[in-house]
């Protein structure tokens, strides 16, 4: 009986120890799943601003060949509008702008190529910078990722009729 008391018993220099233990543990569990919270976040961005580019350069297509909206000037105000339209979706991205398109001033089969720029704001605590940082690739530690993405499509010289 002695000896099931000893190895059953408890020591008595360790009371405590069960909760130190889990402090220990649950810091790192904690700081891995709002990494995951946040990477998901920015991933879900990613899909949006991918989604906005591939919208924005099919609106610069089909404006540029209107009659009304022809030219850069409306390939680029139709395709901005399809960004705005598209990035109302996430509040963490704060706003998306169409910063370059090419091509949409010519006919025939030219490549129309569109960039777009989302701006993420990271919003986790304790692993936002991190996450953002690395998602960039840049190495900064501020919370706000830019996400660029492109998108082309042949303009086909077709004006189209609404």
């Amino acid at each position: 009986m002695e000896v099931v008391t000893r190895v059953m018993g408890k020591p008595s220099g360790s009371r405590g120890a069960i909760y130190v233990e889990y402090a220990v543990a649950i810091v790192p569990l904690f700081v891995l799943f709002w990494g995951l919270l946040q990477l998901n976040g920015l991933l879900l961005a990613d899909l949006v601003v991918r989604d906005a580019a591939m919208k924005a350069v099919r609106a610069a297509v089909v404006c540029d060949s209107d009659k009304e909206t022809s030219g850069l000037s409306g390939a680029t105000q139709c395709a901005q509008e399809a960004v705005d339209d598209t990035v109302k979706a996430l509040l963490s991205l704060t706003s998306a702008e169409v910063t370059r398109i090419d091509g949409a001033s010519s006919k025939g089969n030219q490549l129309v190529t569109v960039t777009v720029v989302g701006h993420y704001t990271c919003q986790v605590p304790l692993v936002a910078s991190f996450v953002c940082g690395a998602f960039r690739g840049e190495g900064q530690t501020d919370a706000v990722a830019d996400i660029e993405r492109t998108a082309s499509l042949p303009n086909q010289g077709h004006f189209y009729n609404f």
